[in-house]
């Protein structure tokens, strides 16, 4: 794994989960993704979470597993092949496309709508 990722999906909701793939650009400000919106804004989004990341080896590690996720399943905005996760830290910024520069902020949350994404439902 390298620093360097490679955009695998972008995905959007009108709020939950999953998220759905967005076909092209999309346009990202300090709100969010165009299209995009969470149902419990209390613990997601907002100017700290405008993105949520999610990495692809995971899902797909998950899959071999036999759990029914999917890039997009577990809230993500955006699934990322390719990046050394464990080498991110707060504060540090990632360029994400030609256009778009995001810093790491916080962890998400987990939440109980992706019960449905694992065999033993957490």
């Amino acid at each position: 794994m390298s620093k360097v990722g490679m955009v695998h999906q972008i995905n959007v909701s009108g709020g939950g989960v999953p998220k759905l793939p967005v076909a092209g650009r999309v346009y990202v400000s300090s709100d969010g993704l165009d299209g995009d919106d969470q149902d419990d804004k209390r613990h997601h989004g907002g100017p700290l979470q405008t993105l949520c990341l999610y990495s692809l080896e995971v899902t797909e590690a998950l899959q071999r597993e036999g759990h029914p996720i999917s890039p997009g399943s577990a809230g993500e905005n955006v699934t990322i092949a390719g990046l050394d996760w464990a080498s991110l830290a707060r504060g540090q910024r990632l360029r994400i496309g030609e256009d778009l520069v995001a810093e790491i902020t916080v962890p998400a949350a987990p939440c109980a709508k992706n019960a449905p994404w694992f065999i033993d439902r957490y």
